[in-house]
């Protein structure tokens, strides 16, 4: 008896392996004759990469683009007005300029990164030993103090 169960199990098994083969190549052929999505995919898959690449370099080229095309002067001359627009208002209210300009963000987070120009470095900042007048300068996209790209506030006398 035990033969015969053991017999009729293989067939089981022998023919449910023969479904499985027979289902699968119905498969391949249906994929074949109606162009399964799995392979559209894989053919779409270099446009979309391209079109990928081409959106971050976009971005990149955008965000970047102020070394380009200067707009880091402006930036950075924006900020220095600001700081100088802070000076001007510690001035009123001490009656002198600080001696850091790191005294002016005062735990104002919207003042966190005011000492800093566009390629984040802090600005050059001398007190005149009066404490009347100052002098602040971006150091431009080199660094160096005292180089021809070098963006410096004008003092004004009020």
């Amino acid at each position: 008896m035990g033969s015969i169960a053991g017999l009729l199990a293989e067939l089981l098994l022998i023919f449910q392996d023969f479904k499985f083969w027979r289902n699968g190549r119905k498969q391949r052929k249906y994929e074949q004759k109606h162009r399964s999505p799995i392979k559209r995919w894989l053919r779409r898959l270099p446009k979309v990469l391209l079109l990928g690449i081409i959106i971050v370099l976009t971005f990149y080229f955008v965000r970047f683009s102020a070394f380009l095309f200067g707009n880091a002067d402006r930036q950075t001359t924006k900020k220095l007005t600001q700081v100088a627009s802070l000076l001007k208002h510690e001035k009123e209210t001490s009656g002198h300029y600080p001696e850091e300009l790191a005294s002016i963000v005062r735990n104002n987070p919207l003042h966190k990164n005011i000492y800093k120009d566009y390629w984040g470095r802090e600005f050059f900042y001398e007190r005149h030993p009066s404490g009347e007048r100052y002098i602040l300068i971006s150091l431009g996209a080199d660094g160096k103090l005292n180089t021809p790209d070098d963006i410096a506030y004008e003092f004004e006398i009020d």
